[in-house]
């Protein structure tokens, strides 16, 4: 009788529960009376490697790693509230992605924040036409491509995301809009992918951003400072973005960049690259994509071998809803070396040939 009675207690308080989360969630979601934006998404994929790979892994790929099987690439939700003056955002997020975004190199000791994609305090100071100053766990300022699949043109990313620049900092940056055409943020980080600052000194980072007009916007981006262990050599990396919406249907964008790294005890790495990446919209609902990209590694600094990667990506593009988006990708990687794994588990191949599809929701 106890435990029948205990049981009927726990189903009401659980019914009671259910019921005001269920009221809490419809608030943040109303901002005319909560501000708080409460959105997320969940992302999935299949992948097949015509090479057969021995462990199952697509080799220079960021996020879709796993072949021959389905995987989770990223489950999200975020928190934010907009900044009237003080507000905040909060992204946590589960699967391959983060695993990679955020290993046990990059966080060190910090394994509390394995799963913390984002979390950082905003404030807009009223000087001029506003200062909007961030500051805690953010995503890089470089790139032309995000962690988030649904932002992205192609389901995969790009060598230059994998290999080119970082994913996260802690830190802040300071960013002012000096006409509504031209923008400019700095920086100032503990490092490149780390929680804890790894030396001495703090990593810095620019952005400037113009965009004459609707259709056209280029960017570039800069971030340079030591980043090995107890090091005073610096890293440096310029990052350009050139978006153009050719016409309603057709747009283009150009990402390039250039990194090195200062050695012991002397000389530098170097490495260097360009993306081309096109989308056309065919329907409302339906598109066609295709991306060319180069990758120099001259060093093996940042792939581990000496080479040149080469890859083109075809992808198509299909909304079932407006919360769900599916695509389906055809991809080549090729090689200057012998750099990708056959079925014996030997790395003897110098091209790899892939196709996935991957379906995101997003609310």
């Amino acid at each position: 009788m106890n435990k029948l009675y205990f049981s009927f207690k726990m189903l009401i308080l659980i019914g009671i529960l259910l019921v005001s989360s269920m009221r809490i969630f419809a608030q943040a979601k109303d901002t005319t009376s909560n501000p708080l934006q409460i959105t997320g998404m969940f992302d999935v994929y299949y992948s097949k490697n015509f090479n057969n790979p021995a462990s199952h892994i697509n080799d220079f790929r960021n996020f879709d790693i796993t072949e021959n099987q389905f995987d989770v690439n990223l489950a999200k939700v975020t928190f934010q509230k907009t900044a009237s003056p003080v507000g905040f955002r909060i992204d946590l997020g589960f699967g391959h992605a983060m695993d990679l975004v955020n290993s046990d190199a990059s966080l060190g000791y910090e394994k509390s924040l394995r799963n913390v994609e984002q979390a950082y305090l905003t404030a807009v100071i009223p000087i001029g036409n506003g200062l909007t100053v961030n500051a805690g766990k953010m995503v890089t300022h470089m790139g032309g491509e995000v962690i988030e699949t649904a932002s992205n043109i192609n389901y995969s990313r790009s060598l230059l995301f994998a290999y080119a620049i970082p994913y996260f900092h802690v830190g802040l940056c300071a960013s002012y809009p000096f006409s509504s055409q031209f923008n400019a943020t700095l920086y100032l980080y503990n490092g490149w992918n780390n929680v804890v600052d790894n030396n001495k000194d703090k990593t810095l980072g620019a952005e400037v951003s113009w965009s004459p007009t609707s259709a056209f916007s280029f960017v570039e981006n800069y971030i340079g400072g030591p980043e090995e262990p107890n090091s005073t050599k610096k890293r440096h990396v310029f990052d350009t973005i050139v978006n153009y919406q050719v016409s309603d249907a057709l747009f283009v964008t150009l990402n390039a960049d250039y990194g090195q790294e200062a050695l012991s005890p002397s000389g530098y790495a170097v490495w260097k690259g360009a993306a081309v990446t096109g989308k056309y919209t065919i329907t409302s609902v339906s598109a066609i994509a295709a991306r060319g990209e180069y990758y120099y590694d001259q060093s093996g600094f940042t792939t581990g071998l000496a080479q040149e990667l080469k890859e083109i990506t075809l992808t198509y593009e299909y909304k079932f809803a407006s919360s769900l988006l599916t695509r389906i990708e055809f991809r080549r990687d090729w090689s200057t070396a012998s750099t990708f794994e056959d079925a014996s588990g030997n790395f003897t191949k110098n091209n790899q040939n892939t196709i996935l599809v991957g379906s995101v929701y997003t609310f």
